[in-house]
């Protein structure tokens, strides 16, 4: 069926909260393929930079290359239709784009080497350094054995200036090391990168640290390899979109002599080979099982058997170590055979042979909480917790029996061996409520969603939270538990965008007030409106409409009495009225609108004019809150009211690249006032165009 464009661009918002996945891609390409069919090109464009920059940080690069390609060769087509915002992240596209397309085989190779060109062109014409350019001509390199050139490249960019173009502070380590480890560099790697462990690059710390595992262990440092282990797997753990770090870690396992560490990731996450990121991705991954798995048959144990999890409905049967060493490597052996084709030489099969022959380095590294014994692997606690387990449904005490399998997969989990724990924990409460032990069923629920989480199971611990705050009464929850609104603040927090998780942020809100916690009541309403759908109906139905009646009675609760506007918790109330005019916009009541931009305004005001600590974050609110305002009396046909606010919010800012949307408003302004020569030099001095005006007026 055919859609308007207001509701594809209702859906292209609800896709911003949505998890990475089938739903999220579907929801992306029905916007594209409906924003074409009515020849929206400006909106499509932007809905494909979107969707590029998705599909690129989940499992899925290669849709990416569609996405990608359309927006370059629209860009290329009229360059007249788009801005210097858009230019510039098809320049940060680029780089992605050539990031993945060396990581498939069928992709020749000379592809990735006109990209480059490419690449470099655009650069040179729009006057950008050359950084980033030789960083990816480096990786190039390197990934296909011409390992003199990959030095030749990572010596010129450490000479070359960065700029905005550039890789962030941490991720621009997090390749030199890649390059360096290659070339033996072991020492000057883990100089370099050892600063970046601290980057807040959302890349990090999982690149980093994974790419730092080999040097570590090369050059004896086997505690810093061990922490770096630690810190990269907390983050790789939960997504597909790690397995080529995945594979750096399970290396790490055979490296440092942990086989039955390894085994237990092998376990967890063969069922990521399935939506492998990219052949390179799948194969490093296969190979590292692989050494892994020959340790375990050297030390004999080839016949044990791996488990592995249920996952959407669908569980791999148990397959001795053997069986399973020789399947993986044959499908190493098949993609190295594909890469080596495509580069006209045998550089990946033959790493790929030393990885899958990766014995120990050094001595073997201790790991905290982590067996080495692969037939064990969890310690002698849970041994004597199993052997207890065993001896009481034995003895027909089943009740027994399952307290017992919950104080074991406490123990399971805390020796971060998620999988085993949930199968104990399963038993555990199905026992426990069949023998009417409400109380520790509800702590085992509990247990269940934080073991749900900590397998990347969203879905799973929201059911299991579902459970644990509807279905369980109050009474009989164990104090162990957090209390109810924190639980189903995490509740939200799992289920995402939409009106089921704003139901359960209001519920928090509510339960925060009956235990006095304005900050967090605020902070949890402020979510409620967020996470709501926008409604586009003058009476607001169903949650939405408890949401804000809420939020009246909490702010007219917290405003009461206050001399002269000064609220306490001014950010936070600040927030909600923000929100609530989100919510109220879309049905025209924009007096309603301004009357709460007011009564923000003053909160901020009489703040910032008490001095910090935090004068600079609400500075740039007030900003923020002045612009909607100034737009508030544009829709009230108040133009003077509407320049005095944008005029208050330009002189207030500090930083001049933040105020275009400020500048767009008052240009607007100034053109319905005639004042069109002032709106000429402002929209000359902050780049806006006449498209910018017609975009900013129809919206």
């Amino acid at each position: 069926m055919s859609r308007t464009e207001q509701e594809l661009r209702e859906l292209f918002r609800s896709t911003h909260g949505m998890p990475d996945g089938a739903a999220r891609f579907a929801a992306l390409e029905e916007v594209i393929r409906h924003a074409d069919a009515l020849g929206l090109v400006e909106f499509a464009f932007d809905v494909r930079m979107a969707a590029t920059s998705v599909f690129q940080h989940s499992w899925a690069p290669a849709r990416a290359f569609l996405t990608f390609s359309w927006c370059l060769a629209a860009y290329d087509r009229e360059p007249e239709r788009f801005d210097g915002g858009h230019e510039h992240t098809l320049l940060w596209q680029l780089k992605w784009m050539i990031s993945s397309v060396h990581q498939f085989p069928e992709i020749p190779l000379g592809r990735a080497a006109d990209l480059l060109d490419d690449m470099e062109r655009r650069y040179r014409r729009g006057g950008h350094s050359l950084h980033a350019v030789l960083q990816h001509r480096g990786l190039l390199a390197e990934a296909t054995g011409d390992l003199a050139r990959a030095q030749e490249h990572y010596e010129q960019m450490a000479l070359t200036r960065r700029d905005s173009l550039s890789d962030c502070s941490g991720c621009v380590p997090s390749s030199q090391v890649r390059t360096l480890v290659a070339l033996g560099r072991d020492e000057e790697a883990i100089r370099l990168g050892e600063p970046a462990r601290r980057s807040g690059c959302t890349e990090q710390p999982q690149w980093i640290n994974s790419e730092l595992l080999l040097p570590y262990l090369r050059t004896g440092r086997g505690e810093q390899a061990a922490e770096a282990h630690r810190v990269a797997y907390r983050r790789i753990r939960d997504s597909p979109a790690h397995l080529g770090e995945l594979a750096s870690n399970l290396l790490f396992c055979a490296h440092s002599g942990n086989p039955g560490r390894g085994l237990d990731l092998i376990e967890r996450h063969l069922g990521w080979l399935e939506r492998a990121r990219t052949p390179l991705a799948a194969m490093e991954f296969a190979a590292a099982a692989v050494a892994v798995l020959s340790a375990l048959e050297a030390g004999g144990d080839g016949a044990l058997l791996l488990r592995f999890p249920t996952v959407e409905g669908r569980r791999r049967p148990d397959t001795p170590v053997t069986d399973l060493a020789a399947e993986l490597r044959a499908h190493v052996l098949g993609l190295a055979a594909r890469f080596d084709e495509r580069n006209g030489n045998d550089y990946q099969s033959t790493r790929m042979g030393e990885w899958t022959a990766a014995g120990p380095i050094g001595e073997p590294v201790p790991l905290a909480g982590c067996g080495t014994d692969p037939r064990s692997r969890g310690g002698e606690r849970v041994h004597r917790l199993a052997d207890r387990v065993a001896a009481l449904v034995t003895a027909g005490d089943v009740a027994a029996a399952a307290r017992a399998r919950f104080e074991l997969a406490e123990t399971l989990l805390a020796a971060d061996r998620a999988t085993e724990a949930a199968e104990a924990a399963e038993e555990a409460v199905r026992e426990l409520d069949r023998h009417g032990a409400p109380g520790e069923a509800a702590a085992c629920r509990w247990l269940l969603a934080r073991i749900g989480e900590e397998n990347g199971e969203r879905g799973a611990a929201a059911e299991r939270l579902r459970e644990l705050l509807d279905d369980t009464d109050d009474a009989v929850r164990p104090a162990s538990l957090p209390p109810r609104p924190e639980l189903e603040t995490w509740l939200a927090d799992l289920l995402g965008h939409g009106g089921d998780s704003a139901a359960r942020y209001l519920a928090a809100a509510r339960g925060f007030a009956a235990e006095g916690r304005t900050t967090e009541r605020l902070g949890a309403l402020v979510q409620a409106m967020w996470r709501h759908p926008y409604s586009d109906t003058e009476a607001e139905t169903g949650t939405l409409r408890d949401i804000l009646t809420e939020a009246r009675s909490t702010l007219d609760a917290v405003l009461a009495g206050t001399p002269s506007g000064a609220a306490p918790h001014t950010a936070e109330v600040v927030a909600v009225l923000r929100g609530y005019v989100d919510q109220i916009r879309a049905t025209g009541r924009h007096r309603e609108a301004a009357d709460h931009l007011l009564t923000a305004r003053a909160l901020l005001e009489h703040r910032l004019a008490a001095g910090p600590p935090e004068a600079g974050d609400l500075t740039e609110e007030l900003c923020d809150v002045l612009t909607e305002l100034g737009e508030a009396y544009l829709r009230l046909n108040d133009p003077p009211a509407a320049e005095e606010a944008a005029r208050a919010a330009l002189a207030l800012a500090d930083n001049p690249g933040s105020t275009w949307d400020t500048a767009l408003l008052l240009a607007r302004v100034l053109r319905l006032r005639g004042a069109t020569d002032a709106a000429a030099a402002l929209m000359a001095a902050h780049e806006i165009t006449e498209d910018d005006l017609l975009e900013a007026d129809e919206y």
